[in-house]
């Protein structure tokens, strides 16, 4: 049997890094490398000693020029987590101010190479890889269409690879924060319960110290991780009258004697404010320490109107299941009649793309996946820590035949927020990158966390 070729990084640990299988070995256990990664790990070496700049970077590893810096760094910074290099300074890929990256660590070539180690931990095949090419080759159709993706990245995450490394091994100053369904003491208030649950999810998610993630989106092993780890968020909504109130236990189970639980009560003509006002307290009772807090700080966008918010709210909870077809159709003229208005923001133009996309995988039309693509951009750009225009530009760009540029932007909305949706995209970028162990592994994951086996994404999985 040949041996695979191999080069071992000399760190505070050996890292056995083998191209050809896109493989890391770190202490005996197998780590699977993207091959963008692998790439760039490759071009780190053989310029070892070297400061090289983002320009460079993308250049000689994309081999396209119109690659953005955003993207170079979010792959850097991916890799970086599977080279266990996660604390600032970075020692594996320093960051050279105003200059550029530099890979200086020490690495041999053993003369007898070790054997690569066999990667146990993937499952068997699943009916996504055994998916006809057909369907696969339906999403992608047509000429390439050149990107060029331009935006200000101010906050790098280091990103794990799974719910459950999220939860265990997340960054000592980002707290996980797992909110659960709201539950409700009449079926007639889910729209505000909707509402609600979302402007919490997006207002905490506003924090560069908390990530918050859906519970009910977990897998198995993610929520039995949750015992002594992270902070769960469990509401309940009642209606008197003309008005709610909303009761919030904040339960931290780290330190039990912590939790705490938040009250308001609140209408329609106030929701921004109150809920607003309950994101403040649960930020200030998870890290009281912060000093981003401000009547600024939680406001998800600068929507203000609560007509707008329960549209975008309900488009936000359609996106998640897959939806299309009649019900995301009447959503998205919706959304365009407030984006005509004037009154668009991230999320508005986000759910457009994927109303968009869903039409260009339906119709084939250029100028469909041409402005879905556009309009990704876009949202991406108003914020780039929102997991919704992650997703979003990851499926247009996939759509627009860039799924290696896709696999960033859904691998890291996946890691914010573990999702059907996520994982699901992320095993058709895999696919189409010609990764079928990374796909079967993101299809696994997305069987893990879909709530009904045939239902969730549906329409979506219908269109791919």
């Amino acid at each position: 049997m040949t041996r695979s070729h191999c080069f071992v990084l000399q760190h505070d640990f050996p890292i056995a890094f083998y191209p050809d299988k896109n493989q890391l070995v770190v202490d005996s256990e197998a780590i699977h490398l993207e091959p963008l990664q692998a790439k760039l790990l490759s071009y780190f070496i053989e310029n070892r000693g070297q400061v090289v700049s983002t320009q460079q970077i993308a250049a000689d590893v994309w081999q396209r020029t119109q690659v953005s810096d955003n993207l170079v760094r979010q792959v850097i910074s991916l890799l970086r987590s599977q080279l266990q290099d996660k604390s600032r300074p970075y020692r594996i890929i320093q960051t050279i101010p105003k200059q550029g990256y530099l890979f200086d660590v020490e690495v041999t070539q053993p003369s007898v190479e070790p054997t690569p180690v066999e990667d146990v931990s993937q499952p068997e095949p699943n009916p996504f890889v055994a998916m006809s090419k057909k369907k696969t080759i339906a999403l992608i159709t047509s000429a390439v269409f050149s990107v060029g993706l331009i935006a200000t990245w101010a906050w790098q995450p280091d990103v794990p690879t799974n719910d459950t490394a999220v939860i265990s091994a997340h960054q000592s100053d980002v707290i996980p924060v797992y909110i659960h369904d709201i539950t409700l003491d009449s079926a007639n208030d889910y729209e505000m319960s909707e509402s609600v649950y979302n402007y919490l999810f997006y207002g905490l998610n506003s924090a560069k110290n908390l990530s918050g993630y859906h519970f009910s989106q977990l897998s198995k092993q993610g929520k039995q991780s949750l015992a002594n780890n992270g902070v769960e968020l469990k509401g309940w909504l009642k209606q008197k009258g003309g008005e709610y109130i909303l009761s919030v236990l904040v339960q931290n189970n780290r330190q039990p004697n912590q939790s705490q639980k938040v009250e308001k009560r609140f209408s329609q003509d106030n929701f921004f404010d109150a809920i607003g006002d309950v994101i403040l307290e649960i930020k200030a009772i998870i890290a009281p320490m912060s000093s981003e807090y401000g009547v600024a700080s939680h406001r998800v966008t600068s929507i203000d109107n609560y007509d707008d918010w329960s549209v975008i709210s309900e488009g936000i909870s359609l996106f998640y299941q897959g939806k299309g077809g009649q019900p995301f159709e009447e959503i998205a003229l919706q959304l365009d009649s407030i984006q005509q208005q004037g009154r668009d923001n991230y999320l508005v133009n986000a759910l457009l793309s994927y109303s968009e996309s869903l039409a260009y995988l339906q119709n084939h039309e250029q100028e469909d996946r041409e402005h879905a693509l556009q309009l990704a951009r876009q949202a991406f750009e108003m914020n780039p820590r929102c997991d919704i225009a992650n997703l979003t530009l990851g499926l247009a760009l996939l759509i627009n035949q860039h799924a290696n540029q896709a696999f960033p932007y859904l691998f890291y909305a996946a890691e914010s927020t573990p999702s059907p949706i996520s994982f699901y995209l992320l095993s058709v970028a895999d696919k189409l990158s010609d990764n079928p162990k990374g796909s079967q592994y993101n299809y696994q994951r997305y069987t893990e966390v879909q709530k009904e086996h045939d239902g969730q994404l549906f329409d979506l999985i219908e269109s791919l």
